[in-house]
């Protein structure tokens, strides 16, 4: 799932990155925290969309060439 095929893997990533630069510069929330909020921003939310919103082009194409007979 949370492969390059993705399309929600790179802006889920810029977000990410975002906010936890924000976080550090904003709060004066710890390591840990700031760490725990890019892993789920970066590697829990793009999965969770692409199974909502519906599988991703490189899985999509996948499962299309395995079902496609073989041409004569």
């Amino acid at each position: 799932m949370l492969s390059p095929g993705n399309p929600y893997v790179l802006p889920s990533v810029l977000v990410a990155a975002g906010a936890y630069l924000a976080v550090t510069l904003l709060t004066d929330a710890s390591v840990l925290l700031r760490i725990a909020l890019l892993a789920f921003l970066a590697g829990v939310v793009p999965v969770v969309l692409n199974r909502i919103l519906g599988a991703s082009t490189a899985d999509a194409a996948a499962g299309e060439s395995a079902e496609e007979p073989p041409e004569a």
